[in-house]
């Protein structure tokens, strides 16, 4: 396993969501706070920066563009001519917002919503069909609502309770689309930090950022803890796999509520960073796609 690098020092205040386009070879991000989108080419080691009407938080692939949710709402990017299209509106408190995504076995775009204050905990989960009608999930609410994974064969779906620094496993019916047995997968309590974005390899481990922790975890499919990463910064936020072998793991940062002294020690903070490692990722579908 190689070094962590800093590819991109954009230093965004909320880096999150990164979702690598196997079409472009890009790895697509949004900085949430800042409502800006981020491109990152790593054949050239470009970035491209855009302006956004809503503070997105979560991106997925669709018919060469992006879908993103933000604030309290869906819509559609077009990322050729930049153009941004609502397609639907969430009914959530004063003050929430989305946050987590990922898509489903069935191709449904699932994700959560969170007090922007964290003050609150009533965020709740929801499911975006193909059709773009919307569903709440019915889960326990949770006051931050973080990864929304899946096992390479579609059996397992993966979510953070962060504030209750909890890793939590459900079973999913691939036929049904049904959830059942909660249960922790794992705890961060013992190492101060709160669990955040992840991203499953082919071996079905889950990688999971760490805010707090200056890390990224490999936990096995049992929660045991395979490989620890120490990384530069200590705020990780979500992970990717890219790459033309998906064998590069991108990591989203965040610099925001950092004092002057800790970006002093910590200069890329808010930065994308990269991982080259030995287990690939398992390909990206498109909205709409099933497993």
């Amino acid at each position: 396993m190689s070094e962590v690098i800093c590819v991109a020092p954009t230093g965004c205040l909320l880096g999150e969501g990164p979702l690598w386009s196997p079409s472009e070879g890009f790895l697509w991000w949004v900085d949430v706070k800042r409502a800006k989108l981020h491109r990152y080419n790593p054949k050239t080691g470009n970035t491209r920066r855009y302006d956004l009407p809503l503070r997105a938080s979560a991106l997925a692939l669709s018919e060469g563009g992006l879908i993103m949710i933000g604030d309290q709402e869906i819509g559609r990017y077009d990322t050729a001519t930049e153009s941004y299209e609502r397609v639907a509106g969430l009914s959530e408190p004063d003050g929430f917002r989305t946050n987590d995504g990922g898509i489903a076995p069935d191709g449904s775009f699932w994700f959560g919503t969170m007090d922007d204050t964290e003050q609150v905990a009533e965020g709740q989960y929801y499911r975006l069909s193909p059709d773009f009608s919307v569903e709440r999930l019915g889960l326990p609410e949770v006051m931050v609502t973080n990864t929304m994974q899946f096992s390479p064969d579609g059996s397992k779906f993966y979510t953070c309770d962060s504030a209750e620094q909890a890793i939590l496993e459900y079973d999913y019916d691939v036929t049904s689309g049904g959830l059942s047995s909660r249960r922790e997968l794992a705890f961060t309590t013992s190492a101060g930090c709160y669990p955040d974005g992840s991203a499953v390899d082919a071996e079905g481990y889950l990688w999971n950022a760490q805010w707090a922790g200056s890390r990224i975890v490999r936990y096995a499919p049992d929660g045991s803890i395979d490989r620890t990463v120490k990384l530069p910064i200590s705020r990780p936020t979500s992970l990717a796999f890219g790459g033309p072998d998906l064998k590069t793991l991108f990591i989203t940062s965040a610099r925001i509520g950092l004092t002057d002294t800790a970006l002093n020690r910590q200069p890329m903070a808010g930065g994308l960073f990269a991982l080259d490692v030995d287990v690939p990722g398992h390909p990206v579908r498109e909205f709409g796609t099933a497993l």
